[in-house]
């Protein structure tokens, strides 16, 4: 049955006893980390220029019943909607939430738009919406990158198209060409004021941000595109209440004369995934949706619901009834890919026979409240970078919070919130498949990615797999099968 959620004021806003396991904004302070061969990314962001526009005449209250015009468009300018409304959650339940939208709508709508779709600001100045990535490569069939044809050597194997395939990204993703101009207005409808900032630090230092933007003001950015890597945009308001209540996103550099490396001279790839997760609290949700304010001391986070890339359980795995929710979740969240000859440590160096020596690389980022554990079965995955500083190859350190800070392969990936990891999956044979199991498979191997942080897999009673998963394939040897 959907869970019924009473009005606000029937609900209570305190007396929960636990935030275990959910991020402490006054603990994320990683500066040792970040001083790692940060200078290129952190000093990129540092000189941005960021631009504010006066805003406009103050609403005094948020126009809940109606719909303002959207505003006229300007060239090369993307236009962010700071909306309101109850988003659906995977049992059927509206939730309070708030977004960076593209449309202005009401609270009422049916379907308010709290989402932007993705976005690429071009070199040439252009903003083209686009839900892959580089612009002319070719989108893979439901996601999964088409091999070139059979390893000889290497039966039950196959050689991989390089610099080829493009990649889809989810909602709320902006994708920015290294050397372009990043160029955004911001409408605040809402009753009190907002802000749109882009974070570097995993401490969610400011770097570059409209500051508070009144109740029906606007505010402007305007900037050069960063390092290559993995920023977030989010409302730094009473944080992490906004980023909790929606009000985030993902912004991604890429370089397009290099556009299947992570970075310059650092990890290729056959083709990137964006994981974006987010936890929504509904006490939370109740109080700002009946015009309060959140203490986050007073009244600590217990999340109910966990999103990958804005779904969770069979929607997350696409296995819900409806076929476009699937079919994105394939495009978007769902690794899969042709199983290869490669040494994961080998980055971009072709073999002999031309397939590619890497996996797939999977951006994972947390703008949300909750500390996750990011698990795969089947094979480990090999973290490269985090918060857009790659870790090195050799003559690692432990950072000031005691972690080890070099690459490696990890059975389970820590993400704390505002953390952003990237990680190469290696689709390879699994190192426990036995010759007379691998030689005889002769479909599609599946298996389960799920968050190790109990809490996500406990919500809401203990409906796992409700909470935080996925799952990842490896091809079987029939092409297109």
């Amino acid at each position: 049955m959907p869970e019924h959620n009473p009005p606000p004021s029937e609900r209570s806003h305190t007396g929960r006893s636990t935030a275990a396991a959910v991020g402490n904004e006054g603990i994320l302070d990683r500066a040792g980390a970040l001083k790692l061969g940060a200078a290129a990314g952190i000093g990129a962001l540092a000189a941005m220029a960021s631009v504010a526009r006066p805003a406009v005449a103050a609403t005094p209250a948020r126009a809940r019943g109606r719909v303002g015009a959207a505003a006229v468009p300007l060239p090369g300018v993307l236009d962010l909607y700071i909306n309101e409304g109850y988003a659906k959650m995977v049992d059927d339940s509206l939730v309070y939430q708030r977004g960076f939208g593209d449309k202005p709508t009401a609270l009422r709508d049916a379907a308010p738009s709290l989402r932007i779709a993705p976005k690429v600001f071009t070199r040439n100045g252009a903003l083209v919406e686009s839900r892959t990535y580089p612009l002319d490569a070719v989108p893979p069939p439901g996601g999964t990158p088409l091999p070139a044809g059979p390893d000889a050597a290497n039966p039950g194997q196959f050689l991989i198209r390089r610099n080829h395939w493009a990649s889809f990204f989810p909602q709320r993703t902006i994708i920015a060409e290294t050397g372009s101009t990043i160029r955004i207005r911001v409408f605040n409808r809402l009753a009190r004021a907002h802000e749109l900032t882009f974070s570097q630090a995993a401490h969610g230092r400011l770097d570059v941000t409209t500051g508070p933007i009144p109740p029906g003001g606007e505010g402007y950015l305007e900037f050069p595109a960063p390092y290559a890597g993995t920023y977030i945009y989010h409302d730094p308001t009473n944080a992490p209440v906004q980023r909790a209540m929606g009000l985030f996103g993902t912004l991604v550099v890429l370089n397009p004369e290099d556009a299947w490396r992570v970075a310059p001279g650092q990890a290729g790839f056959e083709r990137q995934w964006l994981w974006v997760t987010h936890a929504v609290d509904t006490t939370w949700a109740n109080i700002e949706a009946a015009g309060g304010s959140v203490d986050p001391e007073a009244d600590p986070a217990v999340p109910r619901y966990f999103m990958l890339n804005d779904r969770s359980g069979y929607e997350a795995l696409g296995h819900s009834p409806n076929r476009a929710i699937n079919q994105a979740a394939h495009e978007e969240s769902l690794v899969s890919g042709y199983p290869r000859q490669i040494d994961i440590r080998e980055f971009g160096e072709d073999l002999v026979m031309g397939t590619i020596r890497a996996g797939q690389m999977v951006r994972m980022v947390n703008p949300g409240i909750a500390n996750h554990q990011i698990h795969f079965h089947g094979n480990h995955l090999w973290t490269v970078r985090r918060n857009n500083v790659e870790w090195p190859r050799e003559f690692g350190h432990v950072d000031d919070q005691g972690h080890v800070v070099i690459q490696q392969w990890e059975d389970v990936v820590e993400l704390a919130p505002m953390d952003r990891k990237d990680c190469m999956i290696p689709m390879k044979r699994p190192p426990d498949a036995t010759d007379q199991v691998w030689n005889n498979r002769t479909e599609d191997w599946k298996y389960p990615m799920h968050c190790h942080a109990e809490m996500s897999q406990t919500a809401a009673g203990g409906l796992y797999p409700g909470g935080l998963v996925a799952h990842w394939e490896l091809k079987s040897p029939v092409i297109g099968a």
